[in-house]
């Protein structure tokens, strides 16, 4: 039976063109090295080519990014380094006014030293990378300190991305960097002994604890705390005598060798000696659970006075009187000191241990003013001024500095951990950019050795379907076409 001439061509027509196409796309794979050129090749691989490049995309943003937190957060490294060494600097200079008898003359030559290093301190802190400053926070074109240390950038921290779900600090704000929890009372006294001149309560709480001290005019205190209300005083290295004086300066009452007596029998006996003059002690239990001792005058207005022999018993009506006070009161883990400010006055300074503790003072009564912290720059420029004005630092210009010191270093730690976090993504980041490469690779673009096997397999189906047809009809003239 004979194949019918329409029927072979049919066939023929049919394989021809399959294989024609066939070998064009291998041609073309072959040429362009792709496997997808239309999204009408292969919908499946074109929308996952799209994903991918969207992913290539983001991820070299957030490289871009990371190169930049890189080089900012190095610099503010650098920067911060600079800082807390030159603040060293400044502390061994506080030492040596603090310790030695400098004249007047020496003490401003040592002043001219800090004004400078302070300067340097200054600059670094307003220093720019590019046209964005380092230490402003958001506001990146403000210049975080003016010339009088007040903080004039951002509260808020300029974050950039380095993945789908996680920010990084790179510029962050001075006002946050540079200030530190040295407390300043708003208020000055001509002198550290003179009297407050009003009364009340002083709190001051952080974490769970509160430290409260009453002060003014007939309020005293055994500044010196024992552990067991039970043991005689002297075994704490307390003694003395204690004298009641009435308005006129006589001796109304004595209370002698009282470093014989227990804590417990010194009220028992304050009450007792001194009780008819309206006089009345109480047991106070400080926070750290440690024991003094609060006397009172109830007359309104108080009429008497008590003198301590050996100076442990207080009126807490002096600047002097409130530190040892509140210090004998208070966990050894804050301090309250007396502050000669540059123009001679005396003011308080309230100094936490930790670096990154804060506090909050209310009154009750009258207030002695507020308390608000000082940042690094005015707490080296009050000692710069004292100093050029001839003036000896005290007990706090030391600690301010160095919790200055211990400030910068607390932040450069935690920029230098920002920038460890950034540099760890570096290699995390390129493992994954290689992935998604050869990820879209796999998508788009062919082995070239299976396309050219393809394309020589289609070739010889073309031949021999060319032969097929000619043997079958032979028709000698398909083997030309």
């Amino acid at each position: 039976m004979k194949v019918p001439d329409n029927l072979m061509y049919s066939v023929f027509q049919f394989q021809d063109e399959r294989i024609k196409k066939k070998l064009t796309e291998k041609t073309i794979e072959i040429a362009t090295g792709k496997r997808v050129k239309d999204i009408s090749d292969d919908p499946e691989a074109t929308f996952n080519i799209l994903n991918i490049k969207k992913d290539i995309s983001e991820l070299s943003q957030f490289s871009k990014n990371r190169l930049f937190a890189d080089v900012n957060l190095s610099y503010i490294d650098y920067a911060l380094g600079k800082m807390s060494d030159r603040v060293k600097e400044i502390y061994t200079k506080v030492v040596q006014a603090k310790n030695l008898d400098n004249t007047s003359d020496e003490l401003k030559s040592i002043g001219k030293e800090v004004e400078e290093a302070l300067s340097f301190l200054l600059d670094r802190a307003n220093e720019k990378v590019g046209e964005n400053y380092i230490f402003s926070g958001t506001a990146l074109t403000t210049k975080p300190f003016d010339s009088n240390f007040n903080y004039l950038g951002s509260d808020e921290d300029f974050l950039v991305q380095l993945d789908e779900d996680s920010f990084v600090e790179v510029f962050r704000s001075g006002g946050k960097i540079f200030d530190t929890n040295v407390y300043q009372l708003d208020a000055s006294f001509s002198s550290a002994d003179a009297d407050l001149g009003v009364s009340g309560t002083m709190t001051v709480s952080y974490n769970s604890t509160n430290v409260s001290v009453d002060y003014g005019r007939g309020i005293w205190y055994l500044a010196s705390k024992v552990s067991d209300p039970d043991i005689p005083l002297s075994n704490y290295g307390l003694n003395g005598d204690l004298i009641l004086y009435d308005s006129s300066n006589n001796e109304v009452a004595r209370i002698s060798n009282y470093g014989s007596l227990t804590l417990n029998d010194l009220v028992s006996q304050i009450n007792s000696a001194f009780g008819s003059e309206n006089i009345n002690a109480s047991l106070v239990t400080n926070p750290d659970g440690t024991y003094t001792v609060k006397i009172e005058d109830l007359d309104s207005p108080p009429d008497n006075f008590i003198s301590d022999t050996s100076e442990n018993v207080l009126e807490s009506n002096t600047l002097n009187n409130i530190s040892r006070i509140f210090n004998t009161l208070s966990p050894s883990d804050i301090s309250l000191l007396v502050h000669q400010l540059p123009n001679g006055s005396y003011t308080l300074r309230l100094i936490p241990e930790d670096v990154s503790q804060t506090v909050t003072v209310s009154f009750s009564g009258t207030s002695l003013g507020n308390f608000s912290t000082r940042n690094v720059f005015q707490l080296i420029g009050d000692l710069r001024d004292k100093l050029l004005n001839g003036l000896a630092p005290d007990a706090s210009d030391l600690m301010a500095v160095q919790r200055s010191y211990d400030k910068i270093s607390l932040e450069r730690s935690k920029s230098g951990s920002i920038l460890a976090q950034v540099r760890n993504l570096e290699d995390v980041q390129e493992n994954r950019m290689d992935t998604l490469r050869k990820m879209k690779s796999d998508e788009e673009e062919v082995e070239l050795s299976e396309s050219i096997m393809e394309y020589t397999r289609y070739r010889i189906a073309y031949d021999a379907l060319m032969r097929i047809v000619s043997d079958a009809r032979e028709l000698t003239i398909l083997r030309y076409l």
